[in-house]
């Protein structure tokens, strides 16, 4: 299975995405590899840090690749259970070749208004992803979401994504915890660390994609 982390916006949270989810499907047995298609290559650097800091964890295989990645996502998919690329935060070949190529593609956003102000121009984006690939699914995610109870934006933007059946919202969603942040530097996901409510999150968002496969 192929699956996308894509957005038009960059500190959406695609690559937090991309290394999470990857790790939980690792800890679940299944057999991972991540493609680094972002030109600021946070996804890799995570690699190299959990090969360096993190050895004792399972290793999770990453390849760089720029341009049309079509035949070599298609390789991979053949190989691995998952495929998982990070692509930049913008419109790209690597995100045109990847969406058209994939199975699932995951669209990260904050409820802030700068995220649901792209929305429009992303739809139509992820329209043409669907006339060459009818079978893509697409489901939106709420990432770095406030915490505090008072707090109306989540609600807010649930209410203003309905305008927008064409990303439909995954039920999980991912909340501003210092856990995420916490682990990057040493090449884990939220899943190794703890009992965090990060770890939770991460763990039904991963059962969810699962059973949008």
């Amino acid at each position: 299975m192929i699956i996308t982390t894509g957005s038009l916006k960059g500190g959406v949270g695609k690559s937090t995405v991309t290394v999470n989810v990857a790790t939980e499907l690792c800890r679940l047995g299944r057999k991972v590899i991540v493609v680094d298609a972002d030109p600021i290559a946070t996804t890799s650097r995570w690699i190299g840090d959990r090969e360096e800091r993190s050895p004792d964890h399972a290793l999770i295989p990453g390849i760089q690749k720029r341009g049309n990645l079509r035949q070599t996502l298609l390789e991979l998919d053949s190989t691995y259970d998952y495929v998982l690329v990070d692509v930049g935060g913008y419109d790209s070949p690597e995100m045109r070749t990847a969406a058209t190529t994939s199975d699932q593609l995951i669209v990260p956003m904050k409820p802030s208004p700068p995220d649901l102000d792209i929305l429009p121009e992303f739809v139509d984006l992820i329209n043409q992803f669907l006339d060459f690939n009818p079978e893509l699914s697409v489901r939106g995610l709420f990432t770095q979401a406030p915490t505090h109870s008072t707090s109306r934006k989540l609600g807010d933007s649930k209410s203003i994504l309905l305008d927008y059946p064409e990303i439909p919202l995954f039920d999980t969603t991912l909340y501003q915890r210092a856990a995420y942040m916490d682990v990057m530097p040493l090449g884990r996901g939220v899943v190794e660390w703890s009992t965090s409510k990060a770890k939770a999150e991460v763990q039904v968002l991963v059962q969810e994609m699962i059973a949008n496969g």
